[in-house]
């Protein structure tokens, strides 16, 4: 009688068929590829302990496999969010639950995570039964950091994007206010008024008016001395407005770093005395705006390493000059606290901050750094605690021959002219100033209008100087330009453009492009006597 059948099992199936073999190499393939996977990966038993981890799941925390075994799960979940992990995890019997939570290394430190939780369970006597779970664990430290640095550079660009508007809105009006009072200031000069102490007015003035022609003059210089503090902060502001960033040419360091200290001036002058040692400095390689983040940052860090309420005891010093090489280097000194020796070298990494929370994002160092490597310069730091810090800015030098910052040229007392100047500008007001300061030296037609010049351009009026807008809202400068150039060819080169802001990538593009002079608004007519005179020849 042969021996008793054996009872069909899955076992005995797999055995009779050969695949234990198979079966035992797809569960060691298994967990290789479980050990080699990118996410961490753990899996406790029934009572919540440890009883395997992936190599990246050691490195994520920092315990090597043997250190966590055994251990409870809720040794790596910071503290603050054990109690919602628990919850979920005695109610995730049936299904998986994601959720993001505090992670806590081995170390101390706590990190953002996302986490899944897989149940194992089994079934007893009709009921699901948990037999424990497979956690997996991804690290939001990245993602974070590369959400908070897309925030800050919506909002740089939405602050650039603001400041470059709110100056070209400012100009227009202070244009005509600083041409007005200069026009009545000339004026009252020229009719025969003194300045107090000096002769007396001209007989021919009023006695009245006379008695009050000095303290008249008084009053004129404090309103254009405000007018020109207006615009000085909007002149700064254009430097740190939204402009082509990647624009790149000759900048002169002291007008950028003038420009910086004006923007941070307030946090300065209430922690410390300012001191501008400036030497000689070439011009250097780089972009304005991008050049003014750099060195506005450094400032405000400078006051900031400053308690307030003793300005008199303490100091920021900015200093430039040439290294034997013939590059530009730029200090920024304070006598602040100092930076602990240990962190040193870690300023300059992204997120790293000292500061408390909500007060610094760590990206301020970084960024400049960035910068100045971009534009080829670089960044060093000397600190002692206690005795503040030096951060230095070394900035190749232009090439030679670039054309950099032309000095100002006072121009000689100009005659009575018989050239024609056309002005064209929407804001009335700016046409009346501008016509009361120059027309006393020559002729001058105002339009508002940029299609009614085309239409003198088109019967056949010709002018020596065309002084026009930028931008303006139905034609603006860039397309007059043009078709002034088609239907008077030559007159397109006569043109002078007036500009509260050029802030539009396309009024960027054009300003680099064509070679005909600029000037900003509110208009400097000294300066712009100057290029009518050059125009002129």
């Amino acid at each position: 009688m042969g021996s008793p059948a054996r009872p069909a099992t899955i076992e005995t199936i797999a055995q009779d068929n050969g695949l234990v073999g198979l079966l035992e190499e797809q569960v060691v393939e298994l967990r290789a590829a479980l050990e080699e996977a990118a996410e961490a990966i753990c899996r406790t038993d029934a009572a919540g302990r440890l009883i395997s981890v992936n190599r990246a799941f050691s490195e994520m925390f920092g315990y090597t496999a043997t250190e966590i075994m055994g251990r409870s799960w809720e040794e790596v979940i910071a503290p603050e969010d054990r109690a919602p992990v628990r919850a979920d995890r005695e109610a995730g019997v049936r299904a998986r639950i994601e959720r993001q939570a505090l992670g806590l290394r081995r170390d101390g430190t706590s990190f953002a995570m996302h986490l899944v939780m897989v149940p194992l369970f089994s079934r007893h006597d009709g009921h699901p039964v948990v037999q424990g779970h497979y956690f997996y664990v991804r690290d939001l430290t990245e993602r974070r950091r590369t959400e908070e640095q897309l925030i800050l550079a919506g909002r740089m660009a939405a602050v650039g994007t603001l400041a470059a508007g709110v100056a070209h809105e400012i100009n227009n009006p202070l244009a005509y206010i600083v041409a007005n009072i200069d026009f009545s200031r000339r004026e009252l000069v020229r009719q025969g008024a003194a300045r107090p102490g000096a002769a007396a007015a001209a007989p021919a003035l009023p006695a009245a008016l006379a008695d009050s022609l000095g303290e008249i003059l008084e009053a004129l210089d404090e309103a254009r001395e405000g007018a020109e503090r207006v615009r000085n902060i909007v002149r700064d502001l254009k430097v740190f407005g939204r402009g082509n960033e990647a624009a790149r040419g000759p900048v002169a360091l002291r007008r950028v770093l003038d420009s910086s200290i004006n923007i941070a001036w307030s946090e300065i002058r209430h922690r410390a005395r300012l001191v501008k040692d400036y030497g000689d400095e070439p011009l250097i390689e780089g972009n304005e705006s991008r050049l003014g983040q750099v060195f506005l940052n450094l400032l405000l860090n400078a006051a900031q390493a400053i308690a307030e309420g003793a300005a008199d005891r303490n100091e920021i010093r900015v200093s430039t000059g040439t290294d034997r090489v013939g590059r530009a280097v730029i200090e920024v000194r304070d006598s602040g606290l100092g930076i602990p020796p240990e962190i040193v070298a870690r300023i300059f990494d992204p997120f790293f901050t000292t500061k408390p929370e909500g007060v610094g994002t760590g990206l301020g160092l970084w960024i400049c750094k960035g910068i100045l490597s971009g534009l080829g310069g670089e960044i060093s730091v000397e600190s002692q605690l206690g005795h503040g810090s030096t951060f230095r800015v070394t900035l190749p030098a232009a090439s030679a021959g670039e054309p950099g910052e032309r000095p100002e040229r006072a121009p000689a007392e100009a005659e009575r002219r018989a050239e024609r100047v056309l002005i064209i500008d929407d804001e009335p007001m700016i046409l009346g100033a501008l016509q009361r300061a120059l027309g006393g030296e020559y002729r001058v037609t105002c339009l508002s209008d940029g299609r009614e010049a085309l239409a003198r351009f088109a019967a056949g009026e010709r002018y020596d100087v065309i002084l026009c807008d930028l931008m303006m809202p139905d034609t603006n400068g860039m397309e007059l330009h043009a078709a002034i150039d088609r239907l008077a060819p030559g007159q397109g080169e006569r043109m002078i453009f007036v500009t509260g802001g050029a802030f539009t990538p396309r009024a960027r593009e054009f300003l680099d492009r064509v070679p005909n002079p600029r000037i900003d608004k509110p208009v400097d007519f000294q300066n712009l006597r100057v290029l009518m005179k050059n125009l002129l020849g």
